[in-house]
């Protein structure tokens, strides 16, 4: 009897794999263009280039074609794709310190992916509610104060379109 080096492992390997699968999985963006675009494409609202199939910080090349990318059409229909909350008397206490820190981690997200943005941050006595552009964005931003200030993160790893993430002290 012969053996397959790559046995199948469990239900989901016993029917073919089908594309409507692969976008349930990866969690489709209504925002991502449904075809390929022209190379170079530029954004006219943030200038992010479109090249070698991503979207990039440079100079576009002149005549290049334009088309606004996900991030800006995004902002421009107030729909996040991931939202962080921020509450509790320590958030009030370290407000400063902690906004610093959430820029900060969106600033470096942004320098190599510029479809990684914060949105909006909406701040009143009780915390602030940041909205971003990115689900990774939201997800990088609690996990980085739930580093540096511990408290209670809910993070839900499975969440993978627009995920709500919670912190507080």
């Amino acid at each position: 009897m012969s053996r397959s080096p790559n046995p199948p492992r469990g239900p989901a390997h016993d029917r073919p794999l089908q594309r409507a699968t692969l976008d349930e999985e990866r969690g489709h963006d209504a925002y991502r263009p449904a075809t390929h675009l022209a190379e170079p494409t530029v954004c006219p609202d943030c200038r992010a280039v479109f090249e070698a199939g991503h979207w990039r910080r440079q100079e576009a090349l002149p005549g290049a074609a334009e088309h606004r990318c996900p991030a800006c059409l995004r902002i421009r229909a107030h729909d996040p794709a991931g939202t962080v909350s921020l509450r509790g008397p320590f958030f009030r206490e370290h407000c400063d310190e902690i906004m610093a820190l959430v820029r900060h981690v969106s600033d470096r997200a942004g320098a190599d992916h510029p479809l990684q943005r914060l949105m909006q941050i909406d701040e009143d006595d009780d915390g602030a509610l940041i909205s971003t552009t990115s689900a990774h964005l939201a997800r990088a931003i609690g996990k980085a104060v739930g580093d540096a200030w511990k408290g209670e993160l809910d993070l839900d790893p499975k969440a993978e379109a627009a995920p709500r993430v919670r912190w507080q002290r």
